[in-house]
């Protein structure tokens, strides 16, 4: 089955590390009597607006500026935006993990859709209140969500700690809405959430990233030193499904913790540089180079996330199980603006070390298992619960064959392995 969507843009880190670990310094400005010609005619319409409109309200010149730079943006590719101040002041510390909201990633498949839930944090204000994968979010407040971007959508749900939204909710397969209040709060994302990880019969060990920011590195090597002091000895899984990337810096550095130092994890071509941006393997913490790893993608393995699956397959590092990756390997850069503001805007192409393609064509994974798409929200939504179990108790659970195919390239194990494995 063939699942494309527009990007997975995650509220937690909405496109916020999209930006090459170290972006070259913006050129200074060459303004042609072309652009002057087209920069007054577009101040000309502005002040025509600010004049003429009949919603005065709606024709400030901030709210006009905003709306330019956004649909300029926007007719570029699906990627470059405008950032407002606050929308860039809440990217920038999203970068860290840690942001004020309710807790939730979301997508929005097209341009008239309503928002997707695709992940909550756990013991979120989100997850508390009874969200989960498959959601689709209709209203915020008294607003409709499909006219509006992504990021307006994210604006809504921001707000002061302690603060409520009202959101209309539609579940997954249903037609009958319910509205809930939410309660914003400071929320501290994981990237490799300590308590995801264990192993799995004994000796192989599961780690899930969520998405890549400053901390990922950190959390992963403290991650993987828990699992090989409780045992690992026969190999990693490092469950990707539904990461929507984040910062490439993090993903870098958490592949630096798998390859060896100088290994190439992925180029980038500016327009105006000549010769490719080469990012390699750095050295410094303590390296996994001995044990066999499988990495688990699916459609919504993005970004970052698929610079990393990229590296580590090129180099035969990892075998990668599950589904066609997103396909999204724009290199994404942010310019601060006078204003507050920033430009993000796509500066080249990624490729991986043997010269793969990603943007529009993601990674395909050397073992597929095809799920559907209702199987991918339900199994996302068990994740959350029980991660890295093949089959967990409950009427309502589902078989994750994908980690099985996963578990099935180590070493063969013994039945009762197999049934500890299984969670039984």
């Amino acid at each position: 089955m063939k699942i494309r969507l527009l990007p997975p843009l995650c509220l937690l880190a909405v496109l916020a590390g999209c930006a090459a670990p170290e972006s070259p310094p913006a050129p200074e400005p060459v303004h042609s009597a072309s652009t002057y010609e087209q920069a007054a005619l577009l101040a000309g319409t502005m002040e025509f607006l600010h004049q003429n409109y009949v919603d005065a309200d709606r024709a400030g010149y901030e709210k006009l500026l905003t709306a330019a730079l956004r649909g300029m943006m926007r007719e570029l590719d699906p990627y470059s935006g405008y950032e407002p101040p606050a929308v860039y002041e809440t990217n920038e510390i999203a970068r860290t993990g840690e942001h004020t909201g309710i807790g939730v990633e979301l997508v929005k498949p097209g341009e008239n859709s309503p928002l997707v839930v695709t992940m909550t944090v756990p013991d979120s204000p989100a997850a508390k209140a009874g969200l989960v994968p498959g959601d689709r979010i209709v209203r915020i407040d008294d607003k409709l969500v499909e006219p509006l971007p992504l990021e307006e959508c994210a604006k809504l749900l921001r707000g002061a700690a302690g603060s409520s939204v009202r959101l209309e909710v539609v579940p997954d397969g249903g037609d009958d809405s319910r509205n809930i209040a939410v309660r914003r709060e400071k929320v501290v994302v994981s990237s490799a959430p300590v308590e995801a990880a264990h192993l799995i019969g004994g000796d192989i060990g599961y780690l899930r990233i969520n998405s890549f920011n400053s901390h990922t590195p950190s959390e992963t090597a403290a991650v993987l030193e828990k699992l090989r002091k409780e045992g690992m000895t026969r190999g990693l899984v490092i469950d990707l499904r539904n990461n929507p990337g984040g910062l490439v810096s993090g993903a870098s550095e958490t592949a630096s913790l798998f390859l060896p130092e100088g290994a190439e994890l992925f180029s980038a071509r500016h327009r105006n540089t000549p010769e490719a941006q080469v990012v390699k393997a750095a050295a410094g913490a303590e390296k996994l180079l001995d044990l066999p790893i499988v990495i688990l993608i699916n459609p919504f393995t993005a970004s970052a996330a698929e610079l990393f699956s990229g590296a580590m397959q090129d180099h035969r590092r990892a075998t990668l199980v599950g589904m066609k990756s997103f396909g999204k390997g724009t290199l994404l850069q942010v310019v601060p603006l006078a204003n507050g503001g920033a430009l993000r805007y796509a500066a080249g192409y990624y490729r991986t070390p043997k010269g793969q393609v990603i943007e529009g064509r993601g990674l395909r994974p050397d073992i597929p298992v095809e799920l559907g798409l209702p199987q991918i929200w339900r199994l996302n939504a068990q994740l959350a619960k029980h991660p890295g179990i093949v089959r967990p108790g409950g009427k309502d659970a589902v078989r994750d064959t994908q980690l099985e195919a996963a578990l099935s390239l180590f070493p063969d194990r013994s039945d009762a392995e197999k049934s500890e494995q299984d969670g039984k």
